[in-house]
């Protein structure tokens, strides 16, 4: 069956890493079929509909970030519609995943692809038993999970280092499972949740949802950084999974989180606690407030250090209010950062050890969070100083808030120079790696093994040249580049063949047409003198003569200069001149591929794409 060839080669995994592409219907159809051939060497022949989910009101009004798309393929009696949920792309959801994985204070993103779904089925006129296929990666998979165990959305999920299933966030999203936690572990409100060990609340989760009909595959990377939390924070898998080593150079970053003291993990959980009900309530404002006690609204006009002075000079009251917020609010959060930065150690020294930095980065990483550490201690003290100072006295007051602006201003010369620190190191760059075993792209490339590999959403063939070096040709692009070509020549050739045809009717057959409306009057005339002469009025004018015969002197010119045979000629040539460059790039591609049999059979059909 031709459909089930999608999720049983790596067309799938393409087709969702195509989703990033945010390509128009035409070019994803395209993208589609392309992918189609490549990998199973077939011309896919069958019908694809499609539709986005910026194009579904009901989605928009949800305002979650969430991005996807419905592909309705058929082909002979088959049919499924295929749900692309795109993954993490920027800042909303980074946002979401915070919210929603960490703290289980959001479901808009998994609400928002049960509706967009629901509105694909409407829209592309799904039958309730066709088969419905959610295909994602990281935060993607992760929100078609949700929707998937909760509501039956989809009859079969496929996900590729997808974000794990938290159930701080299943609680918030099916109301059945917060019931039958809070009979299991006796908890009355949604906050004693959170003091339940998180092993026994991820065992009770699988248990409680093991009865779902959905089917999950997952693919995932042994150094994925998402599978390396995955346990440490609780998280849940559900289906089967096939675990695949995409960078044998290093042991992942599993054990280091393992390493990582319970503790910080709690802190950092507390954090995103604090910061996702924060945001729910009024966003950014509501962040700074709810963890700082500082009202944004004082600080909106200060951009530079005249302006602080000049807040200090004339808000004094305001001034004096933020410090005592920050006095008062400071100290807690920065006993969780600290938590951080004391296992700066065990952090980057896991990092060193396993391969991902240099030993320069770890030591330069270590000595910069100290700096911080230090800066930290030395504000609040100044803070406390400052706010015991004003409780003292006007003059005592100038002098503590003097001293506070000083210090507030070579801290932050101490934080940009820290934070250049760590950029000069070239960390953020060695750290890459990390991110790329969360990319599709390297699991693509453990899966191939062979001559196979792939950069981007292309497939690439690489042979050996004649010196030993590796020969890497793109061959999507190479396909494309055939297709492409191919394509242009023919509607050159459509287009000479119109002007052609446009010589021929318009100027010869016309002249031809009107040199014999001519010489069938002079016929005329020449046949019928006296008709003639009675039709002109002659006989009327001149009737004492009588007309007996009529000659008319023709010189009927030939055609001149309406012969492109040449100009057609030459626009042939060059078109053939171009068929021959593509079919010799063809070939040149066929024989250092010499080896791979569908690959001739490919370039015959790319052109029926």
């Amino acid at each position: 069956m031709s459909l089930d060839k999608i999720t049983s080669s790596n067309i799938w995994l393409r087709l969702v890493n195509s989703e990033y592409d945010n390509l128009e219907p035409n070019e994803l159809e395209t993208k589609f079929k392309s992918i189609y051939l490549e990998e199973t060497g077939e011309l896919f022949e069958g019908n694809v509909e499609i539709y986005h989910s910026s194009d579904s009101k009901d989605v928009s009004s949800l305002e979650s970030g969430y991005d996807g798309t419905a592909l309705r393929i058929t082909e002979g009696s088959e049919e499924k519609l295929f749900v692309i949920n795109q993954g993490t792309t920027n800042g909303v959801d980074w946002n979401e995943n915070i919210k929603a994985a960490f703290a289980g204070q959001s479901v808009k993103q998994a609400e928002a692809t049960r509706v967009f779904t629901e509105d694909a089925k409407q829209q592309l006129n799904i039958s309730e038993d066709t088969e419905v296929v959610s295909l994602g990666h990281s935060l993607g998979n992760h929100n078609s999970t949700v929707t998937g165990i909760v509501d039956n959305t989809f009859d079969e999920i496929y996900g590729v280092n997808g974000l794990q299933m938290p159930p701080y966030e299943l609680l918030d999203y099916d109301p059945a499972f917060f019931r039958e936690v809070r009979k299991e572990f006796n908890v009355a409100t949604r906050d004693q949740v959170y003091d339940i060990p998180l092993n026994e609340l991820a065992e009770f989760t699988k248990e409680f949802y093991s009865d779902s009909p959905v089917e999950i595959h997952q693919l995932i990377s042994t150094d994925d950084p998402l599978y390396a939390v995955t346990e440490k924070a609780g998280f849940v898998t559900f289906g089967d999974v096939e675990m695949i080593d995409t960078n044998p150079e290093v042991n992942g970053i599993k054990e280091l989180i393992d390493d990582i003291p319970d503790d910080v993990i709690g802190s950092l959980r507390d954090l995103a606690i604090k910061y996702a009900a924060a945001d729910n309530k009024g966003g950014l404002n509501e962040v700074v407030y709810q963890m700082l006690g500082v009202k944004m609204e004082y600080l909106k006009e200060i951009e530079g250090k005249a302006d602080i002075l000049g807040w200090y000079a004339f808000h004094q009251d305001q001034f004096d209010e933020t410090m005592r917020a920050l006095d008062k609010n400071l100290p807690p959060l920065a006993d969780k950062i600290r938590l951080i930065t004391q296992n700066a150690d065990t952090i980057f020294g896991r990092l060193y050890e396993e391969g991902y930095i240099s030993k320069e980065q770890k030591d330069i990483m270590i000595k910069e969070l100290g700096n911080i550490d230090k800066d930290l201690t030395r504000i609040l003290k100044t803070l406390k100083g400052n706010v015991t100072l004003n409780d003292d006295g006007l003059t005592v007051s100038l002098a503590g808030d003097a001293a506070l602006l000083l210090v507030a201003l070579e801290l932050q010369k101490s934080l940009t120079a820290s934070a250049k620190n760590i950029m000069d190191s070239g960390i953020l760059e060695s750290l890459e790696s990390i991110k790329d075993s969360h990319s599709i792209n390297e699991l693509l490339n453990a899966l191939s093994g062979g001559n196979k590999s792939y950069s981007g959403t292309d497939l690439i063939f690489t042979t050996t040249g004649a010196g030993g070096e590796p020969i890497e040709v793109n061959m999507s692009a190479a396909l494309r580049l055939y297709r492409e070509g191919a394509l242009i020549f023919e509607d050159k050739m459509s287009a000479i063949a119109k002007l052609e045809k446009a010589v021929h009717e318009e100027i010869q057959l016309a002249f031809k047409e009107e040199r014999k409306k001519v010489l069938d009057e002079i016929y005329n005339i020449e046949s019928n003198p006296k008709g003639y002469a009675y039709s002109r009025g002659w006989m009327h004018r001149y009737p004492l003569y009588e007309v007996e015969s009529l000659k008319v002197m023709e010189n009927v010119y030939p055609l001149e200069r309406a012969d492109l045979d040449e100009q057609i000629y030459e626009m042939k040539s060059s078109v053939d001149s171009g068929y021959k460059l593509i079919e010799d790039y063809r070939k040149a591609v066929e024989d250092l591929f010499a080896e791979e049999e569908r690959l001739s059979q490919m370039f015959d059909l790319v052109r029926g794409i």
